[in-house]
């Protein structure tokens, strides 16, 4: 009777054992199947976050330009005093219509070489508010929300923001201006007003700085195209200048230089 006790513990024990086997080896499975489908999921979710790192990889750079905009936008509060005075000064100094008006006056009153290089500013000017002017039309790109709606002498395109037409001109004049100066200092004073007036459009908060860094590319790439390619020559000039209506009285009436 010991015996088969015994015996009948041993197989207790045996079943026990192979039960807990088999759970054992079932819950090893189960947590290799979980790891398996983790995997997976891990796998699936970097396809998605490639295929839309495109996107998010713009959000972040329209994001950051939206944020330091409005961190570099110092003075463009109206309170702001005096440093706000100065640039409004400086945007002034790039506006459009004092240097078409000085580039007309500059073609009345100076000869040669400096009337050559007159009529090919007035040109690269008319260049630049046709080129500025079409692609503030096509972007359509919004001023910033911050920015004061007291900017001088404006039309309907310079509600948009994209590009910066005042750096676009600043590079573009500042490149002119440094090809055919020939004093160094000149040459470091009409670049350091050119850097000047752009930041002044994002301290000012007339743009994004986007807007900016473009115009100023476009800016070069004007001067680039007006000073290879289209550059009109002094006896070209000469010729044009006859078709304008009362230039010779007008160029009579005032000292030519």
């Amino acid at each position: 009777m010991v015996v088969v006790r015994d015996d009948l513990d041993n197989m207790d024990r045996g079943r026990i054992k192979t039960k807990d086997s088999n759970h054992h080896r079932q819950k090893r499975d189960n947590l290799n199947e979980f790891k398996a489908m983790e995997r997976k999921e891990i796998a699936l979710h970097r396809e998605v976050d490639d295929e839309g790192s495109h996107d998010g990889f713009i959000d972040k750079l329209h994001n950051l330009d939206i944020k330091l905009s409005r961190n570099l936008s110092f003075c463009a509060d109206k309170a702001s005093g005096r440093w706000r005075t100065l640039m409004i000064i400086l945007e002034l100094s790039g506006h459009g219509v004092p240097w078409i008006a000085g580039t007309v006056i500059s073609i009345l009153v100076f000869s040669d070489l400096k009337q050559e290089f007159a009529c090919n500013l007035l040109l690269a000017l008319m260049l630049d508010l046709a080129v500025v002017g079409a692609l503030k039309v096509a972007v359509r790109r919004t001023r910033p929300v911050y920015n004061e709606k007291d900017m001088f002498a404006t039309v309907s395109v310079d509600n948009y923001s994209f590009p910066s037409g005042h750096s676009t001109r600043a590079a573009m004049v500042a490149g002119l201006f440094a090809a055919f100066l020939i004093n160094g200092f000149w040459r470091i004073l009409i670049g350091y007003w050119a850097v000047c007036v752009s930041a002044s459009r994002v301290i000012l908060g007339r743009h994004h700085v986007s807007d900016v860094v473009c115009g100023v590319v476009i800016g070069l790439l004007q001067f680039w195209i007006v000073y290879t390619i289209i550059w009109v020559p002094n006896d070209t000039c000469q010729e044009l200048l006859t078709l304008v209506p009362y230039f010779g009285e007008l160029r009579n009436q005032v000292k030519v230089l």
